[in-house]
């Protein structure tokens, strides 16, 4: 039920006394589609690894792109822990993308793609193409890579992959709680974006997976994108969507 949270909620601390969430759907826009490619040889996702540009460092990598014969890439630091990204080629497929070894990728239902280590972790976050003037971009897995197919002219596309700032247990409220601050880039970012901070939540403080620390960081990470940390705590109840939104993301034992 984590991720199936479709509502903004405001004012979801300990103690905060702001007014009550409001409902407002949060289904994503249909992701972009381009015109069915035409046959392309799909490279293999080490050759992608030995030949691309990374998108991060560390032992395992972040994944890695690689340019099509003629293409040319700007990349601009977007101040806020991610990058912006422009691709210039002809039409079709533009670059490749591969995640770390043994890794895996996914593209997200707002047509951005997620990069996952061997165990799972999603390590880079690829936002939706956007091309000239709106015009159609995708990422299009093919097995364990991705290309990047464009309709026409330039496309650009935001790369993150740190996206936890911090995640420090303190007490709140007379119990554990886990402080979560996450990058700049990372609110009001894409899905992909949001699944990273997330997955790596949970690599930073393994207790995060369980299913009420899932929903309470859901939940404030959809609801209140503009506050500067999330408290999260592990002895909070596991409760229905409806009572997580009507207790401003912090249920007791009296709500479950």
């Amino acid at each position: 039920m984590a991720t199936g949270l479709a509502v903004l909620v405001a004012g979801c601390g300990p103690g905060d006394a702001g007014p009550r969430p409001a409902m407002t759907s949060l289904a994503p826009p249909p992701a972009a589609r381009a015109a069915e490619p035409t046959a392309v040889a799909v490279p293999d996702a080490q050759a992608v690894r030995d030949t691309g540009a990374p998108f991060g460092a560390g032992p395992q990598g972040a994944g890695a792109l690689l340019l099509v014969d003629g293409a040319t890439v700007q990349e601009q630091d977007a101040g806020d822990g991610s990058t912006h990204r422009t691709v210039a080629a002809a039409p079709g497929v533009v670059a490749w993308v591969a995640p770390p070894h043994a890794g895996r990728v996914e593209v997200q239902p707002d047509g951005s793609a997620t990069l996952h280590d061997e165990a799972g972790t999603v390590v880079t976050a690829l936002g939706a193409p956007v091309g000239a003037d709106g015009d159609p971009a995708v990422w299009r897995p093919h097995g364990d890579v991705l290309a990047l197919d464009v309709a026409t002219g330039p496309v650009s596309f935001v790369v993150g992959t740190d996206a936890l700032l911090s995640a420090v247990w303190g007490d709140a409220d007379g119990g554990p709680s886990l402080l979560v601050s996450p990058q700049p880039w990372v609110r009001r970012g894409s899905t992909a974006a949001q699944h990273a901070l997330v997955s790596q939540v949970q690599v930073a403080a393994p207790e995060a997976a369980a299913a009420s620390m899932q929903a309470q960081l859901w939940c404030h990470l959809l609801g209140a994108p503009d506050k500067d940390s999330w408290n999260i705590e592990p002895w909070r109840p596991e409760v229905g969507t409806l009572t997580m939104l009507a207790t401003g993301c912090n249920p007791t034992d009296a709500d479950a």
